[in-house]
């Protein structure tokens, strides 16, 4: 029987003789995926930063999940920046969920960072992007994941609800001459919020009456809203018409959202209808699905909140077209 010595030997010559032939296989194979990767993540020849918007929320608009919409904002932020990582917000501390750009993108997920300091405190408590050094993010993420060639960096608020469910983190990278668009970015996760929203709405379904059946959390009615809400009927229908008009102001800023560059036009010519009645009679169908035959119909916030958002209370720009009955 061959020594233990022997045996090693043999088994180490056939190993290196397996790897050698398999080596040229796997080194193209991980060349091939580092190229779809990368090429998912680059803008296409001559795509303008309106065309990787288009792109990235339509890509949000379809995902079927929360993580889906999270992964596909990561992505589409990731074409408006060299390095972004999303954090989910836990009390007084983030924890890291995934990053992209990153030499380890899968160390974010070991990182932690105090919500109540630096940027990060900035952008919880004002619930508005907070640019700086990257020090001012977290020294420990910084040293671990190599500070940025320009030493700055944008920490954006994801809020849904009225509440800061994450937090995302944005620098140029390591090699100068980067990108960082902070519109663009904002106008991703603003998207992203939306979109977060409107899903979990209509993924609960039902009928409006149904959401008075149980207990359900208060949603904050939005700020600026219109003086015309109606006077307390009780505690289930006044929580019905805060869900109604939320439900309705989500609807028309995805609208706007969608179609900025129309919203524009529209304003400026006075016929906002027009050019937006495919999307807008299809988004007050499923506001009318909700609550068409429900106790808060006669309110019709949608109408409100088309005028408000998009015609800037202003209702003549809306166009002779537009019908508020």
């Amino acid at each position: 029987m061959p020594r233990s010595t022997e045996i090693q030997n043999i088994i180490e010559e056939a190993v290196a003789e397996v790897l050698d032939a398999a080596l040229p296989r796997l080194r193209a194979e991980i060349v091939r995926r580092a190229v779809e990767v990368v090429e998912s993540l680059a803008p296409a020849p001559g795509a303008s930063p309106s065309d990787l918007l288009n792109a990235a929320a339509a890509s949000m608009y379809e995902s079927g999940s929360q993580a889906e919409i999270l992964r596909r904002l990561l992505e589409g932020e990731a074409r408006f920046a060299g390095r972004v990582a999303l954090f989910v917000v836990k009390g007084n501390a983030i924890s890291g969920w995934q990053g992209i750009g990153f030499e380890d993108n899968e160390a974010i997920k070991n990182v932690t960072v105090n919500a109540g300091s630096g940027l990060v405190g900035k952008a919880v408590q004002a619930r508005n992007p907070a640019a700086g050094a990257p020090q001012e993010f977290d020294a420990g993420f910084i040293s671990s994941m190599k500070p940025p060639a320009d030493d700055q960096c944008l920490v954006l608020p994801l809020v849904v609800k009225d509440k800061v469910a994450a937090v995302i983190y944005a620098d140029a990278g390591t090699v100068p001459g980067g990108t960082l668009d902070s519109s663009g970015l904002q106008a991703l996760t603003r998207f992203a919020a939306i979109w977060l929203e409107l899903a979990a709405l209509r993924k609960a379904g039902g009928s409006a009456a149904e959401e008075t059946s149980q207990p359900q959390p208060a949603v904050a009615m939005a700020s600026g809203a219109p003086a015309s809400a109606p006077a307390s009927s009780g505690s289930e229908e006044d929580e019905l018409h805060k869900k109604a008009r939320r439900f309705a102001k989500l609807l028309v800023e995805e609208i706007k959202l969608y179609n900025q560059p129309r919203v524009d036009e529209g304003r400026q010519h006075k016929d906002l209808y027009d050019r937006l009645k495919v999307d807008i009679e299809k988004s007050r169908s499923t506001y009318d699905k909700r609550y068409a035959e429900s106790a808060v119909a006669s309110a019709d916030y949608f109408t409100q909140e088309l005028i408000r958002i998009l015609a800037d209370n202003d209702a003549s720009l809306m166009g002779a077209g537009f019908s508020r009955s």
